[in-house]
């Protein structure tokens, strides 16, 4: 009892949410309930009148009887018809609703959580378990089962025990004195308890062999949805695959999962084949006193023929519903189970403050940021990464950041952007902790081109507004900053086309080219901070000159940060910082820094020789 009331814990909840998404679809499901069930009962009725008409000879009774039933199939089966054409688009909305949901959750957790590996295992396994197991839209049909089989068994209930009650006509032996209502009673209680008993072992018994399975076999499912979806799904895989000579191995690997996989499925649907054969003797018997049972009462002239037909309707009714039943929570606990993880997911509180405070909106750009005993260290860690940090940056000046691999420079944007939180001390903007802004307030001030920057397969104009609005003066003045209008206007349907082949029969564009949109997005959302991880690290020689050029005019008016390993970029900005070992080492010009003759002075000679 403790372990179904767990499992409906868990279906209510997903029932109430599947409700504030839609509040017509569980109505519908219970209309068409209700109209599936008069149509049986009208059914069962109309026909034992029909064949009590028949056999006693009123045909004009009997066709109106035939009328009825007829009518009533036609009219009942066409509205369950025109329910069950809208529960096919609607099955498909909630299972899409669901990966929504999924996605929502991942993009409000802060960025932090979602690097975790143990998140992306939990959005893939939540996923896998979805599609194997059924979703949203299964859940509500395996309630609406459970539902209509309660009310069958109540409705069948009330004609099985009027049968019971029903007195034979007259003297009729051993089967009058079996007829009678006690002995009928006892009868059909006995077969009842059988059954309940029986249906009961063999669920408990191959439910709990099935979950055993399922459990055993998780690893393998996610090691074959990775080579499915990472490897064979993953074009850019095909280059190193054929490099190297990998097909062999991809291919041994993949039957080795694909082989642990089918035995999965084998086994499981061993179990399952076992389960019915059980349920089905066990029908059988019941079936078999169910029809012993009625007979007995019409050779006792307790009931008509007409009425045989309606009672053993009713019997088989009352057998079918508890074993839907007791399948139904079957198929309920495997999918309430699987959904576990999901619902664990969308509980993740998210670990950090969560701020408030509207970013105060200025013409003018005068933002101030500030790093005051900035240490920190990623999640798993306990080397830090940045250590005891003190920086504020120059309003609308250019700052290039500089430093060897692992010096602690994206850390440092990361932290700024507020993707990761200090370990110890605070950034501040304009004086206040930027933990106290609203996050999403906070990032608008903010144009970012990373390193690692992503375009999407869609048309050139959403990858450049990036959720914007599309202001077409803009977006050519972005893209003529960065270098790009004239790859657009080549393009067919220019800012309508669509990028890559993904989706629609888009452009494939290089390295140097995406990196150029991804400039002008940062240069559309035109924000009063500009943040350039190596920017022009795809770009020739000749292109990232033109772009040196007219840095400046690109953040002018702007606070501007440039990340960079090429020491020959930084002589434009106002002011360099170079980082080393997590700490900031030097601070100065370009000029003032070779003077220093520090870590700066190095790189700078170390780059300079392979130019001279």
């Amino acid at each position: 009892m403790r372990e179904l009331k767990s499992i409906h814990k868990i279906g209510f909840r997903l029932l109430k949410m599947i409700h504030r998404e839609n509040s017509a679809i569980i109505p519908l499901h219970l209309l068409e309930l209700c109209l599936s069930l008069v149509q049986v009962y009208a059914g069962l009725l109309l026909t034992a009148g029909l064949i009590d008409a028949l056999l006693e000879g009123e045909y004009t009774d009997a066709a109106w009887k035939a009328g009825w039933l007829l009518g009533a199939n036609l009219l009942l089966g066409l509205a369950s018809h025109l329910l069950q054409r809208r529960f096919q688009s609607l099955g498909t909305r909630l299972w899409l609703i669901f990966y929504v949901w999924l996605r929502e959750k991942f993009f409000a957790m802060d960025y932090e959580s979602m690097e975790k590996p143990e998140m992306a295992e939990k959005l893939l396994f939540s996923e896998r378990t979805s599609d194997m197991y059924g979703g949203l839209d299964n859940l509500l049909n395996f309630y609406c089962n459970i539902l209509r089989a309660i009310l069958n068994i109540a409705l069948s209930f009330s004609l099985v025990l009027h049968l019971c009650l029903m007195k034979p006509s007259g003297e009729h032996g051993l089967a009058g004195r079996l007829a009678d209502p006690i002995p009928s009673l006892v009868l059909f209680a006995g077969l009842l308890l059988g059954m309940c008993v029986c249906s009961w072992i063999a669920y408990t018994r191959f439910a709990a062999k099935q979950m055993e399975i399922f459990e055993s076999h998780t690893g393998v499912e996610e090691r074959l949805s990775y080579m499915l979806y990472n490897v064979f799904g993953n074009e850019k895989t095909g280059k190193i695959i054929r490099i190297y000579g990998m097909e062999e191995m991809i291919l041994g690997n993949t039957a080795q999962y694909n082989e642990k996989s089918r035995a999965y499925f084998a086994e499981m649907t061993n179990v399952e084949n076992a389960a019915n054969h059980a349920n089905n003797l066990v029908s059988s018997v019941f079936t078999l006193g169910a029809y012993l049972l009625a007979a007995l009462k019409v050779v006792a002239g307790a009931v008509t023929v007409g009425a045989f037909t309606q009672y053993v309707g009713a019997l088989n009714q009352f057998g079918s519903s508890c074993f839907s039943l007791i399948a139904g929570h079957g198929e309920l606990r495997k999918i309430c189970t699987t959904m576990t993880d999901f619902l664990t997911f969308l509980d993740m509180e998210n670990p950090h403050a969560s701020g408030t405070i509207p970013v105060e909106k200025r013409d003018d750009g005068e933002y101030e940021l500030a790093f005051e005993n900035v240490s920190f260290h990623y999640p798993g860690s306990e080397e830090l990464a940045l250590k005891n940090v003190n920086f504020k940056l120059r309003i609308k000046g250019k700052l290039a950041v500089v430093g060897r691999n692992g010096a602690g420079k994206t850390t440092f944007i990361k932290l700024l952007c507020r993707l990761y939180e200090p370990t110890e001390g605070r950034i501040t903007l304009n004086g206040v902790d930027i933990r106290k802004y609203d996050e999403e307030e906070y990032r608008r001030i903010f144009g970012v081109v990373f390193q690692d920057f992503k375009l999407f397969a869609f048309p050139v104009w959403e990858n450049v507004t990036a959720g914007y609005e599309r202001q077409e003066h803009r977006i050519w003045k972005a893209l003529e900053q960065a270098d790009a209008d004239s790859l657009v206007r080549n393009m067919e349907n220019g800012l309508d086309t669509w990028l890559y082949k993904g989706v629609e029969d888009g452009v494939e564009i290089s390295g140097g080219e995406a990196q150029k949109l991804a400039l002008a997005r940062a240069l559309y959302k035109d924000m009063p901070v500009v943040i350039l991880d190596e920017p022009t690290a795809a770009l020739d020689p000749k292109a990232e000159a033109e772009i040196y050029e007219r840095f400046g005019q690109m953040v002018e008016g702007r606070t501007s940060i440039y990340i960079s390993h090429r020491m020959s970029s930084c002589r434009f900005c106002d002011e360099i910082i170079v980082f080393q070992d997590g700490q900031i080492v030097e601070r100065g010009s370009h000029k003032e820094l070779l003077v220093a003759g520090g870590c700066y002075k190095e790189m700078w000679d170390a780059q300079a020789k392979y130019y001279a």
